[in-house]
Order: C-alpha cells, then structure tokens, then sequence
C-alpha cells in the first residue's frame, strides 16, 4: 500500500534537500570521523542558564504532572505579552497569545489557519529552509519576491505590491533575517503592512533572531498603528536563551485568529508540559540578562567571522550583519554550493548549508555556516574552508 496525501509531496523538495550535508554529516560523525558541523542555528558550546534549568527541575518536583493549559500557561503568556507591550508600545492581553513547541510550530499553526487551498502567500527571499513546506502544507501556492545578496539582500516594496493578486492572503516577513543576517530597512516594512492593510492581507512576521540586536535598533511591523488586526508576530527563545531544545514559542495575533488556532491545538498538541513553561516564565522574566550576554559573544564571533572569510581568495561575505549566521558567496571559485559543501565535509570534515533551499535569489553559489561553535572550533573551519577554496582556484588554473 503506498497512497499517500498530497501533503507529503507539498513537504518535499528543495527546503528539506537543503539539510541533505547537515544528515550526511550526521551520518559520517556515527561511522567515528570527527565533524565540525556548522549546519544548524544554536551555540553549541552553550547550555541553558542554570537558573533557568533549576526552575525546571524544582517544578517538576513540585509542580502538578497533568494537562496544562492549551493556550500556555497564564503565567507565562503574561511574561511573554509584558515584554512585547514594553517593546511596542501596544497593550496586548492574554487573549492575544498563544504558546506552541517552538516558533516552527507556531508557524505552521498559523499557516493552517490563515491558509488554504487556491490562496496565495508572498515570501521575500531568502528564506529559511522549512518556510516552503510550512506556508504551502494546507495547498496555498508561494509567491516568492527576490532580492539581492550583492545588495545585503534587501528587497524592492514594489515587488511586493507587483506580486498581490487576488488570490493573495498572507505575506511573509523574517527580520532580523536567516539566513541573510539582515534587518529590513524600517521604511521597507511600513510599506508591506500598508500593502496588507489596504489589500485586507495577514502579516506574519517571524521574529526570532530580534533578540539577537542591539536594544533600541529593532521595531516590530505590529507597532505600526492598526496592524495588529492582521499581523501575527512569531517568537521563541530558543536563540535568545540558549533554549533551541526545549521547544518553545509563541505567537501574538488578534483574539479572532487566537481561538483558531486554540482550536487547532485541541486536535495537534493540547497543551506543553508544565515545567518546560514554567522554565521559560523565568526565561522570559529575564529576558535581557541572558539575551545581551549571547548577543555580545555572536557579535564578536560574527567580526572575527568576517574578517577570517573576507581575507579568502574566491569567497565574498554576504548579509551577516546580525544574527548567528556567516554567508559567503563562492561563484568566483568556479564552483557549485553543493560541489564545495560536499568537499569540505568528505575532505575536510567541516559541514556548512547550501542555500539553493533558500530561495532563488541564492542561486547556487552561498552557503550558510553558524557561529555558534567555540572560537578555536571556528578558527579550525575556517582554515578549512581556506584550503577548500585554495582547491577550487587551483582546478580553474
């Protein structure tokens, strides 16, 4: 027996093709050779706070062990909409969050409940790899809007505004971007919540990385008076407290699109365990402390990144001005994404991401590596990456 829904096919394709290095590298380290892999967005030399990890394990020798709230814990969607208020200027309430296992989860839930078949859903490259499966799952068809990584892969409004059709329902926005490491310019995001305003669009704003900035420098599109009728704002603290596998995220969204997706969760999760929300109130309560000390070692990782790839013949950084994530763009080696991802992990036991599951804009020639290793795990990589591409030159000589 093998029929299967059209969902699988909708799931496939390049955006999980684009994680094929990330599984052989797995696969390589099980067999015994030692991996660098710089494949996946999370600090790996880094646990979680141990006041966070504390609150965890004393609530669940304390705490009640059955069925937690569906919409998250009260709580904790307070600490959650005190910290959005304080950062918007706006006045949410409870009835405007809900809690998911992680932004990922948030997202797809917001997708199936804004989202159907025959409806279309504008993205702006690049985006981040899952992005495809997640926005297209219910049958919505993608509308992708390029940009230019030469540019620091800022987009054209007007592209936006080209692409509305009457089957248009939702845009997509990730600022701070993955994998660009990028925020969009201020006036750029004014312009796309009027495009949904006046054309009755959902806004949905992946936020994730915007801990991840300088205090003060990052607005959210939901501030913008009246968007909150139709932007969904996704977050987590999977980056901004060292938390990526303890899945937890959260959207903020208007109270009619709130009980939607309460009603979608009967059905999918019904509810997190207790001492996971519990761990992250107190994360949330203390969201600075461990934010700015994250923050202040990927900037100095970031910068000696930079440098270190910069000084490479053939290699050119693109974006990567925020975040945990390096581009670099490799066309001047003569040479594929893939082509130079494989070698680099069969040779020299590195492992960084392609990003042809990233959108068009990417071509086949940028490729994606964390910063989130220690510095002498990153000076090795790079050192790698240097002889990698001393390869390539020699093979175009």
């Amino acid at each position: 027996m093998e029929h299967f829904s059209s969902l699988t096919n909708r799931i496939a394709g390049k955006g999980s093709d684009a994680w094929a290095i990330h599984m052989e590298a797995t696969d390589l380290e099980l067999q015994g050779r030692d991996i660098l892999k710089l494949t996946i967005g999370q600090e790996s030399d880094q646990s979680t706070p141990s006041f966070i990890v504390e609150a965890a394990v004393e609530n669940l020798r304390t705490g009640t062990h059955g069925y937690s709230e569906l919409r998250g814990e009260p709580e904790l969607r307070q600490a959650i909409v005190d910290n959005f208020n304080h950062s918007t200027g706006l006045q949410v309430g409870l009835e405007n969050c809900f809690v998911f296992s992680g932004a990922q989860n948030a997202l797809f839930s917001t997708s199936l409940c804004a989202l159907e078949a025959g409806d279309e859903v504008i993205i702006i490259e690049p985006y981040y790899a899952t992005y495809p499966a997640t926005f297209t799952a219910g049958g919505a068809t993608l509308v992708q809007v390029p940009s230019n990584p030469k540019e620091n892969f800022q987009f054209d409004p007007q592209r936006v505004r080209d692409a509305v059709s009457s089957k248009t329902r939702a845009i997509i926005v990730n600022s701070p971007n993955n994998p660009g490491g990028i925020m969009y310019e201020w006036d750029h995001l004014k312009e796309v919540v009027e495009i949904c305003a006046n054309h009755g669009l959902w806004l949905i704003s992946d936020e994730v990385y915007s801990t991840l900035v300088t205090p003060g420098t990052y607005r959210s599109p939901a501030s913008l008076p009246g968007a909150l009728d139709f932007c969904i704002t996704i977050s987590s603290v999977s980056k901004s407290h060292r938390m990526s596998g303890w899945r937890l995220g959260w959207s903020i969204a208007n109270e009619a699109m709130t009980e939607r997706l309460f009603k979608l969760s009967l059905c999918m999760s019904y509810g997190l365990p207790g001492f996971i929300q519990h761990a992250a109130t107190i994360a949330v309560r203390q969201s600075e402390q461990t934010s700015a000390l994250v923050r202040g070692e990927l900037d100095q990782k970031r910068n000696t990144a930079i440098r270190e790839l910069s000084d490479i013949e053939g290699i050119q950084v693109r974006g990567s001005q925020v975040g945990m994530f390096v581009v670099i763009d490799i066309e001047e080696l003569g040479t594929t994404s893939i082509e130079f991802s494989q070698r680099l992990l069969r040779e020299y036991s590195i492992a960084i991401l392609p990003c042809d599951g990233f959108g068009e804009s990417c071509g086949n020639y940028l490729l994606r590596l964390c910063i989130g290793e220690t510095e002498d795990q990153l000076a090795r990589a790079y050192e790698m990456i240097r002889r990698c591409a001393a390869d390539f030159l020699q093979l175009r000589r």
